[in-house]
């Protein structure tokens, strides 16, 4: 832990030639423990060097594996999902001393994602997936759009009656995707060996960069957007915001980065990002009245308003040049899309859920 980590009053009583030593021991919760691990540059080795600090991780982990439910306990759900997403972005953020691919960090990843998959698959729906490709796909957009996620009433609230305060804590939570969309959808593309497949992510990739023009890729369409909704305070990064992200939240970003970082998971990264673009336009729609409303520039709402249309192509040039020929591979490549998808679509259910418990709103009226 470095001395920055401790209460001003602490680090006003310690003697500045003492040296300080914090072991991981120390860490009261995984997530914590995690971040220790990442600021050392082997922590596989330190832990086989401190059998009392290796043994402290391993209880924290048994805790959460075996008390995580999702939604019904929310303290484990929260520890599950930091310490997945903060594994995460170490995978593709340069911030972490630790090597890629440490045996400690992967170990400990490969056993929260058995924890939330097998929850997930508790809570698929059972269906008759149709077999033929182009009926496959047509049933999967159809299925999508009337997921109680795809239009649920948070988008009304947001659209006619949120104050600019809650548009901004919407958009706090929205950091566990939106900035990090066109990192999602490269790594989509690698490994990608049929030609169709890879020119759709390819397009989707080149809109996402603006298309050639720096000052419309989207990143900073959405610097314009956070900047007026005054989502940064005083000189915060990204990782400050994101370490103000719900639960329900990191559970939609871990959804896409677990389908994008494992090569194994394609399919299942195809289904749950061509379900973003499937049910984009609707809430983006309701987003745009929201800004409107509310007085946002026309430079804030860029993005959103151009996506209304660009994400219905993209939608529809996904499920035809990406799913379809993807599904017309086996059973089990249709069972990974849909799977991608409801995993997509039932943790954007928590996480509107979330929200609308937040502003105290009555989804049943």
């Amino acid at each position: 832990m470095n001395i920055e980590e401790l209460s001003p009053s602490l680090v006003d009583s310690l003697d500045p030639s003492v040296e300080i030593n914090i072991t991981l021991e120390d860490s009261q919760t995984l997530s914590h423990a995690i971040m220790q691990l990442l600021d050392r540059p082997n922590p596989f080795e330190s832990l086989q060097n401190n059998p009392a600090e290796k043994e402290h991780l391993d209880q924290l982990l048994k805790v959460v594996v075996e008390r995580f439910e999702g939604p019904a306990n929310p303290d484990m759900a929260f520890e599950l999902h930091k310490s997945l997403n903060t594994i995460y972005d170490y995978q593709i953020n340069a911030f972490a001393k630790a090597p890629q691919y440490d045996p400690t960090l992967m170990d400990v990843m490969a056993k929260l994602e058995s924890a939330w998959l097998a929850f997930e698959k508790k809570r698929m729906p059972q269906e008759d997936i149709p077999t033929e490709p182009k009926a496959f796909s047509k049933w999967l957009k159809q299925y999508v759009l009337k997921h109680p996620s795809s239009n649920h009433p948070l988008f009304q609230y947001l659209a006619d009656e949120s104050k600019k305060e809650e548009m901004s804590y919407f958009f706090s939570q929205e950091v566990t995707i939106d900035p990090r969309f066109d990192d999602l959808i490269a790594l989509m593309q690698v490994g990608i060996k049929t030609p169709g497949i890879k020119m759709e992510l390819a397009s989707n990739f080149w809109d996402e960069m603006g298309n050639g023009v720096p000052e419309d890729v989207h990143t900073e369409l959405f610097s314009r957007l956070y900047s007026e909704l005054d989502i940064y305070r005083d000189g915060e990064t990204f990782a400050d915001v994101l370490e103000r992200a719900s639960w329900q939240a990191l559970a939609c970003g871990n959804t896409l980065l677990y389908s994008v970082l494992h090569r194994k998971n394609l399919n299942i990264g195809l289904g749950a990002l061509g379900t973003v673009e499937i049910i984009s336009p609707f809430r983006f729609s309701h987003l745009v009245r929201g800004f409107k409303r509310l007085g946002l520039s026309d430079e804030a709402s860029e993005y959103h308003q151009t996506h209304i249309s660009i994400d219905a192509r993209h939608g529809n040039g996904w499920l035809t040049n990406a799913i379809r020929p993807t599904v017309a591979q086996s059973v089990e490549a249709r069972e990974e899309v849909f799977f991608g998808s409801m995993l997509r679509m039932n943790t954007s259910m928590d996480y509107c859920e979330h929200m609308a418990k937040t502003f105290a709103l009555d989804v049943n009226k």
